[in-house]
């Protein structure tokens, strides 16, 4: 078949650069896909410090904005990228990357992130937001020049580009096992002078490369020398509030968030639900902190279980008080004060269960002589996710406990999850139900009062919900709630409580001055409760909340969301009651980001090119069909991730895993879906739309296959789970790859290549704010919604209006 002219240039123009070259440039272009996404997985990790959860997905959209932005400017200064500029352009974009990230880190950490009512406060985020996007802004110029300008093979571009992404995500976890995650974005910073360094041979310009290896080694240095200290470059505010970063006695940071253990302190302990009539004690502990929110305490435990009396007088302790001397599971260890409880009422075998390594470390190992974590009798620690390690273990317990576990911890997978989302469903609490001797207590606690009340109310309808669905024709004979100083534990028994036990929940209530909630037989006096306790089965449950637009319907696996009871739709009625209180916090940060990505998309992106769009140009507009094609696919692609990030970690368990199989499998096989699109044909329009209907098609395929694939399969072994998980994303991952370099590839078709960054910019623009849609979708409706999304986008794609004739053939393909 003849070569087209474009094709001829191509071969011509590859032909005249070296191999050595083009080794360079393609090595430049791996390590600076791979920093872009190291820095933004580690983005998550400090947006977890000085914000909340949530905001994992802000370091998503403003790396979709930044790019974004800079791919825009290759398309509005044509003159500043001639062709004859072009090494040297990637080579300053790189570097100027490199110099940018430790200035924007500084900054970005001085910048005070929180909620306030007034203007300044929308500034504040708009600044942060801003900086946070200032080095992705050089990676969009140098990523959208390797993409639309070189004269190279696009799809083998583009498998570059996403090979070195996915394999960033490792180098993430690798670099927050090292480092802290300031001194991890030095260390990025350093790679980055490397990637310079390769385009600087690509350039031809040997005296660059030595500079920016001595850059990289310099930068490696200052990475390695704030690692070495808690008082070098770190986050200053946290939460609205100033981290004084005082009293520090140890500070560790791993790919799940930062834990800080305070100095050794004499006092009274640190109680969770205390009993008015509880008496003054002593004791020596240290605070664990998480995130600098969540917080576990650690005491100083020397063998002695007399030491531990106190520990009863904390309503969190009623589960092991009612079954002493078992056999108990701990989800979420902590500092360990429920493993010391449990030895103190007798237990013989406690199984403890943390999945943060971080935890694990310091009270197991580093702070042993303290912890006594050895010193417990029958105390075994694991290192791993509750539900799923509960899945895999064949032991049954006669106590399964878990007390607060909440860390407001933003995965690296920046997902829109907590880890212990999986705990409080529905889906999870039936892998519980399954571990209990007969007779067996599940028992949760969670905060009661005021605005927090709604998280007592959703872990009541969780429990009911599950004893329905296991077939209890009156779940009210095997449920028991009690409260006591802000806190409320939650008892689920596969069994109908005793006399007995019924008489001692009773009597210890009585000595410790606790509130009764719910008891068997006793009449139900909180409206919520007596609401939830007239439901026969979940259809009637579907629809509980309460008159505020607080819901309180149970959660399961499709929308794991139990900590967002406040739908927006109600967060005006519900606020006009409470006002801002501190559990909607992260959702009030959310959408001050969520405007500022709106205010920054509109003054960088859709401004400009409207006007740029005015101008009297001999260039012909992008067509409509383009336009559709590439929003489509970016907000598509966008709702897929999403929702593969969210659905998958539960699969999972810890996090990390979550990030590295979902992120990682997604983008690894989108590349090489990319790099496969060079060779497919696509000379009629039906070759066009088949790519992006057939993607719609496996996405809908993996949404019917990934909820009953992860129910059969929890209990398997890990790695069997992560071949399961890969198995559910590359097909429709391969698939998607195909659709952003074909856009391109009709682009040229139609000679339209001096729009290519422009397309790119749209997809990108629509991405940006794409990652709050799905989040929005998902928290509103379901996860599988949003993946419905997702398909819905594709399909869109596939029928966008396309020229009537294409010049296009398979040798002209990668024009």
């Amino acid at each position: 078949m003849p070569m087209s002219q474009a094709q001829l240039n191509t071969q011509i123009d590859t032909e005249n650069v070296s191999a050595g070259k083009i080794r360079a440039f393609f090595i430049g272009l791996f390590l600076l896909c791979a920093c872009t996404l190291m820095y933004e997985v580690i983005l998550t990790r400090l947006l977890s410090v000085v914000s909340w959860y949530y905001l994992a997905f802000v370091s998503v959209s403003m790396a979709m904005f930044g790019m974004t932005a800079g791919a825009l400017l290759v398309q509005l200064r044509p003159a500043f990228f001639l062709k004859e500029m072009l090494p040297m352009r990637l080579y300053q974009a790189v570097l100027a990357m490199g110099a940018s990230m430790p200035l924007a880190l500084l900054i970005m950490l001085a910048i005070p992130v929180g909620i306030s009512l007034a203007l300044q406060s929308l500034i504040s985020f708009l600044l942060f937001s801003s900086v946070v996007a200032v080095p992705f802004f050089f990676s969009g110029v140098a990523v959208c020049i390797a993409l639309t300008k070189m004269p190279l093979p696009r799809g083998r571009v583009y498998f570059v580009d996403l090979t070195g992404a996915a394999l960033g995500c490792l180098g993430a976890v690798g670099l927050l096992s090292i480092f802290d995650a300031p001194s991890a974005i030095f260390a990025i910073s350093a790679v980055l002078f490397l990637s310079a360094a390769a385009f600087a041979v690509y350039a031809q310009r040997p005296r660059l490369r030595r500079n920016c290896q001595i850059a990289a080694a310099s930068m490696l240095m200052v990475a390695c020398l704030n690692a070495s200290t808690v008082h070098g470059i770190q986050p200053i505010w946290s939460k609205g509030a100033l981290d004084r970063r005082d009293h520090i006695y140890a500070e560790v940071w791993n790919s799940i968030s930062r834990v800080r253990v305070s100095d050794s302190l004499l006092g009274e302990p640190q109680m969770w639900g205390p009993s008015p009539d509880m008496p003054v004690f002593q004791v020596d502990g240290m605070g664990l902190d998480i995130d600098n929110d969540a917080a576990t305490y650690m005491l100083h435990f020397t063998g002695d279980l007399s030491t531990l009396q106190f520990l009863r007088y904390d309503v969190t302790s009623i589960g092991a008080e009612v079954r002493h001397g078992g056999t108990a599971a701990i989800i979420g260890v902590g500092g360990g004060r429920d493993v010391l409880n449990c030895a103190a009422n007798g237990f013989t075998r406690i199984v403890g269960i943390e999945v943060n390594s971080a935890i694990v470390k310091l009270t197991s190992r580093r702070l042993d002589s303290y912890s006594g974590f050895s010193k417990i009798p029958g105390f075994v620690l694991y290192n791993d996710e509750g539900r799923n390690f509960l899945a895999r273990s064949g032991e049954r317990f006669d106590l399964i406990q878990a007390s607060l576990v909440d860390t407001w911890a933003a995965t690296t997978a920046g997902a829109m999850t907590l880890s212990e989302n999986s705990l409080y469903t529905v889906d999870g609490w039936r892998v519980f139900y399954d571990h209990l001797k007969p007779g067996g207590v599940i028992t949760f606690s969670r905060w009661y009062g005021g605005s927090q009340d709604n998280q007592t109310y959703r872990l009541f309808s969780v429990a009911w919900a599950t004893l329905l669905s296991e077939g209890v024709a009156d779940p009210s004979r095997q449920l028991v709630l009690i409260h006591s100083g802000g806190i409320a534990t939650l008892l689920a028994s596969n069994q109908p409580f005793s006399p007995a036990d019924i008489d001692a929940l009773k009597k210890l209530s009585t000595e410790m001055e606790f509130t009764p909630l719910f008891l068997p037989g006793e009449p139900v006096t909180v409206p919520e409760f007596r609401r939830v306790s007239q439901s026969r089965t979940l259809a009637d449950m579907a629809s509980l909340q309460d008159a505020n637009g607080a819901d309180y319907s149970p959660t399961f696996d499709s929308s794991p969301y139990f900590f967002n009871s406040i739908h927006i739709r109600a967060l005006p009625k519900f606020l006009s009651h409470h006002g801002p209180v501190s559990s909607l916090q992260a959702d009030l940060c959310l959408f001050a980001f969520f405007l500022s990505a709106i205010v920054l998309v509109i003054a960088v992106i859709a401004l400009p090119a409207w006007i740029a769009l005015k101008q009297p140009s001999q260039r012909s507009p992008a067509p409509k069909g383009a336009i559709a094609y590439f929003v489509s696919i970016g907000l598509g692609f966008m709702c897929v991730e999403m929702g593969m990030m969210q659905q998958l970690s539960i699969f999972l368990g810890p996090p990390v895993y979550s990030m590295v199989v979902v992120l990682a499998g997604l983008i690894l096989s989108t590349g090489v879906g990319s790099f496969v699109s060079d060779r497919w044909p696509a000379s009629a329009t039906w070759q066009l739309r088949i790519l992006p209907a057939a993607g719609a098609a496996l996405v809908l395929l993996y949404l019917a296959l990934v909820l009953p694939v992860i129910h059969a399969y929890t209990a398997a072994l890990l790695w069997q789970r992560v071949l399961i998980c890969l198995a559910l994303i590359t097909p429709p991952g391969f698939m998607l790859g195909f659709c952003f370099p074909i856009g391109l590839r009709w682009m040229a078709a139609i000679h339209q290549e001096h729009n290519l960054p422009w397309m790119w910019a749209l997809n990108g623009a629509a991405g940006t704010l794409g990652s709050f849609v799905a989040m929005l979708i998902s928290m509103e409706t379901s996860i599988g919604t949003c993946v419905l999304t997702a398909a819905a986008f594709y399909l869109l794609a596939a029928l966008v209006p396309l020229p009537r004739r294409m010049e296009m053939n398979r040798e002209g393909a990668s024009c």
